[in-house]
């Protein structure tokens, strides 16, 4: 308790004395992120008292002190709860933290505004610059940004709103499009939340802490402390306490007596939605990749480590009944497993694990770059077919790994629009605005690290230290998927960017030719089957 309060107080002093912007050196901007990092930290360390800044005002005799406060909860509650990337998050929260600053100082000039996100523009913080301010009333409310401004707004013409009255004035004012985004504050905090008032057998108590189904209550008038179903309450017309009440009821829970039942708060890590490593394959996968690449296993070992995973073997079904010629339903995991074989089959799950987990988190550009790579990967597969040489599921595995830096690096994180770059279109460098010897070698290693953390073999690893290579420059046993790859993320470039082929672009295009000139001639083939992904006119 007293670290936690420690550590509170601390980011409010660090926060209250920001500079205010224009930053008169990078150290500047630099203390900003890094106290948005500690927002950050602090939120799903103590996700409870974030739920209490969120819902009530920091003091009950000065409700419209501190709003500030409450519009950073309320985007952390949001972006958390919705899987936004922490890079992300760390700018929002630093527009958040800088916009407040220029408020409390009375410094909200155009001019002054205009320098501002001109320089954090200069050091690559597009999203800060691009959220400095409040956006307008036309959004359609699909950022968790744009949703927290609207919560301010609510919040700042009646700053003795609850968290459920703002929610029920959020959910009828915000489109359909981004009720997904409130749809996960109704688990948590929920309508019975920490700091909330409630009755308890006729007795006045407060929410302490929350698990999934049940909730801490604490009883003044007994000065007690209890873990009840949350059905068993009832809230007093949806009162909550002041953040002070709540810590100091807080520090009444240390107090409990060394002898009798001793009553402690939930793990609030079960609100925290799970996040899966990408450096590394799950457990499950693992598992089945040592049974494929074992000679001497039986199918039904394969069948039972299949089922024992039910995402993978709806997959592999879902997969096998589009891909059976009679377009008949497959619901046997054994016969989904004989329509592919085992080495399909070890590709197919690697590509499905892997792009789960290069999408779990949203941040700006991530529609963008599905898109990219959900284009590129089914040309990449149907180019794998013309060819008759490598299987359709290898391609596709290929063309994720290399297209995996568009999601894993950091700098991708703070940007809103894709790089308008018409240089080297088959470079996925290029894409990332990275063109140096350096910056390549660092995403070569890159690559070849998470190819092999993913467990593939040493020719997957050698293809990949080809990226961005010319045909002509790639072993030939390496060249025809080489090829698929980039000419796959050339003509997906073309398409949904509108880039133009460059004289290096043309110089692929003309040695894939040279080495395969059936690929090619599958271009207008090709355009019909991912229009559909296409979210510009087609040429």
């Amino acid at each position: 308790m007293t670290d936690m309060l420690a550590t509170y107080h601390s980011l409010l002093r660090d926060s209250e004395a920001l500079p205010v912007l224009p930053a008169k050196d990078t150290a500047q901007l630099s203390l900003y992120l890094d106290i948005s990092a500690r927002w950050l930290s602090f939120s799903k360390d103590h996700l409870p008292l974030l739920t209490v800044l969120t819902c009530r005002p920091y003091h009950a005799s000065e409700p419209g002190s501190n709003l500030w406060l409450r519009h950073i909860g309320a985007y952390l509650l949001l972006g958390i709860r919705n899987r936004v990337n922490q890079h992300t998050l760390q700018q929002g929260t630093a527009a958040l933290l800088a916009y407040h600053r220029l408020k409390q100082q009375s410094v909200i000039t155009k001019p002054r505004v205009m320098r501002i996100i001109k320089q954090l523009n200069h050091f690559g913080q597009h999203y800060w610059a691009a959220h400095l301010l409040p956006s307008g009333k036309s959004k359609q409310y699909q950022d968790c940004f744009d949703v927290a401004w609207l919560w301010h707004r609510y919040l700042s013409r009646a700053p003795l709103c609850n968290f459920n009255d703002i929610l029920q004035k959020l959910v009828a004012s915000i489109p359909g499009s981004g009720q997904h985004l409130l749809a996960e504050l109704i688990e948590y905090p929920g309508v019975i939340h920490e700091g909330m008032a409630v009755q308890l057998a006729g007795q006045q108590s407060t929410v302490v802490s929350q698990l999934k189904d049940k909730v801490l209550v604490y009883t003044a008038a007994m000065q007690q402390f209890s873990w009840h179903e949350k059905t068993h309450l009832q809230c007093r017309q949806r009162q909550t306490i002041t953040v002070i009440d709540w810590l100091n009821i807080n520090s009444e829970l240390q107090k409990q007596p060394e002898e009798g039942e001793v009553i402690s708060l939930g793990d609030h890590r079960w609100a925290l939605p799970q996040s899966y490593p990408t450096a590394r394959p799950p457990a499950s996968l693992q598992a089945l990749l040592r049974a494929l690449n074992d000679p001497d296993i039986a199918i039904q070992k394969i069948v039972s480590l299949v089922t024992a995973e039910p995402a993978f073997s709806r997959f592999l079904n879902d997969a096998a009944s589009k891909d059976n010629r009679m377009q008949l339903s497959v619901s046997n995991v054994k016969q989904s497993i004989l329509t592919y074989g085992l080495e399909r089959v070890g590709h197919m799950l690697v590509q499905y694990a892997l792009y789960q987990r290069l999408t779990q988190h949203w941040f700006p550009l991530l529609e963008w770059y599905s898109q990219l790579a959900q284009i590129t990967i089914l040309l990449s597969s149907e180019m794998a077919v013309a060819s008759g040489k490598i299987t359709p599921q290898y391609a596709s595995l290929v063309t994720t790994v290399a297209l995996s830096p568009l999601f894993t690096t950091a700098s991708e994180k703070g940007k809103t629009t894709p790089a308008r770059i018409d240089q080297r279109l088959f470079d996925i460098d290029s894409l990332l605005g990275t063109a140096g010897e350096r910056d390549k070698n660092t995403t070569r290693q890159r690559l070849i690290s998470l190819a092999t953390a993913w467990e593939q073999d040493k020719g997957q690893a050698r293809l990949i230290a080809c990226c961005g290579k010319l045909p002509e420059e790639v072993p030939g046993l390496l060249r025809l998927p080489h090829c698929i790859s980039g000419l796959s993320l050339i003509w997906a470039r073309e398409w949904l960017f509108g880039h133009t082929a460059c004289q290096h672009t043309q110089q692929f295009i003309q040695q894939t030719n040279k080495a395969f000139p059936a690929l090619a001639g599958l271009k207008p083939t090709l355009l019909p089957k991912v229009a559909h992904l296409l979210s510009c006119p087609l040429p």
